[in-house]
């Protein structure tokens, strides 16, 4: 690995020491299939609700045991974890959503000695892997149908726990640990989203460091543009059942979660238009083969319309209310405000199911809105879906999993604030993801 500076790059020593080499490091994730100590988990006796989240469990634990043995590159961390103990002693507050992919590295993140505190976000929670961590003795807060105000009273339960390390989803825990000035050693902010309020009226105000993991070119590529790509088109159609080819599919937003989706959307037949106010990524799009417009022009034309900025109020009332008859709209960026679905609702004369994870608003005059998931995150929200791939998220919660340990085990190699991987820690997993797609 190349030599970096002493800015907060790391130290390319200290990752060849832990890990070992690349294809080494892959390699040993093939020695044992249980090598998370996954756990049977035994059906309760009692009522019929308790059978059934027991049944639920055991399904489960299946599903976490064949994702581990799909994610070679957090699985081998988990092991070398429990050798080695780097998070011994400590609290660790997890926002993230809880699902089987996560679970996998809750695992690990407590297999490493940390007392894991986790929540999941709003509507993404898979209640049975909650039940079932928390079997585990990890302490999981909260559960899907989880409101607002009840978000929020988890996050401040975290808090009150006074972590010393915090992996964040969304920077809404970090903001709360700034304001009660209970500061951690460090946190990780995974997402789009909490860049932009670490940069935002966070900036200069968080004195710990924080390393976000979002600013990784491999989660940028692999994770962003293939993953939610790939998510957020599948997630779709398993919604609604249609098919996207020939139908005008208008992305808002050409960041890497917006490329992905454009890229697959158009690998499933839509004709795709991409509208972005910035005129770099604008030029891009078309440069990449896309048609680029302005969203008022687009309202009457567009047949799926997908939010991914990380914005609030994209898509205005107003602006759904001049869309065409029967069009689609999903939201794919962190939180569900990038739709103003409270705007959309309070104006709807009528709201009727369409279908699970479907609901149709008909607006005066009668012109009918079809809303996914209510505008919550489209790829984890829709019943059935699955969020991205297995080994994408491999390599997205490596970096997460490795910047953790580095937050703890080399704290001065990393300045307070908002900052990138670890230059070490990115090439390591890029070479661990290679190595095990090449065998």
């Amino acid at each position: 690995m190349r030599t970096l500076d002493s800015a907060g790059n790391g130290n390319p020593e200290f990752t060849r020491r832990l890990l070992g080499t690349p294809a080494a490091f892959v390699g040993s994730c093939f020695a044992t299939p249980g090598r998370l100590g996954l756990r049977e988990v035994r059906p309760s006796s009692g009522s019929t609700n308790v059978a059934s989240m027991s049944d639920a469990m055991h399904e489960v634990s299946g599903q976490l045991g064949f994702v581990a043995d799909h994610m070679p590159i957090v699985s081998a961390i988990g092991k070398r974890f429990v050798a080695e103990q780097p998070f011994a002693g400590m609290t660790m507050a997890v926002r993230i959503h809880v699902e089987p992919k996560t679970g996998v590295l809750i695992r690990a993140l407590r297999d490493g000695g940390a007392h894991v505190i986790a929540m999941g976000n709003k509507g993404t929670t898979v209640d049975a892997v909650a039940a079932l961590l928390r079997s585990e003795d990890i302490e999981v807060l909260g559960e899907r149908s989880d409101d607002v105000a009840t978000i929020a009273t988890h996050l401040n339960t975290l808090a009150a726990a006074r972590p010393e390390i915090v992996l964040d989803n969304g920077a809404e825990l970090i903001e709360r640990l700034v304001s009660t000035g209970d500061h951690p050693r460090g946190a990780t902010e995974e997402t789009t989203s909490g860049a932009l309020t670490l940069r935002g009226r966070l900036a200069g105000h968080v004195p710990f460091p924080v390393i976000v993991i979002n600013d990784s070119p491999l989660k940028a590529i692999v994770e962003n543009k293939h993953g939610v790509g790939q998510s957020v088109i599948e997630t779709i159609c398993l919604a609604t059942n249609v098919l996207l080819g020939r139908r005008r599919l208008v992305v808002l937003g050409y960041g890497w979660c917006g490329r992905g989706i454009a890229l697959y959307g158009k690998a499933a037949g839509a004709d795709v238009v991409i509208v972005e106010p910035d005129a770099v990524k604008a030029l891009e799009a078309a440069i990449d083969g896309f048609a680029v417009s302005p969203l008022e022009r687009e309202l009457g034309r567009g047949d799926v319309f997908v939010t991914a900025t990380g914005q609030t109020g994209v898509i205005t009332a107003d602006q759904i209310a001049a869309m065409k008859n029967n069009v689609l709209l999903a939201n794919a960026g962190h939180f569900d405000d990038e739709i103003d679905v409270v705007g959309v609702r309070n104006a709807a004369e009528d709201v009727s199911a369409r279908g699970t994870d479907v609901r149709r608003y008909t607006l005066p005059g009668g012109k009918t809105i079809d809303l996914i998931a209510e505008g919550q995150m489209v790829n984890l929200a829709v019943g059935g879906s699955r969020g991205n791939s297995i080994e994408i998220m491999d390599l997205g919660f490596a970096l997460q999993a490795l910047s953790l340990e580095r937050l703890v085990l080399e704290p001065g190699s990393l300045r307070l604030g908002d900052q990138a991987v670890p230059a070490d820690i990115d090439e390591f997993v890029a070479r661990a993801m290679v190595a095990e797609m090449m065998r």
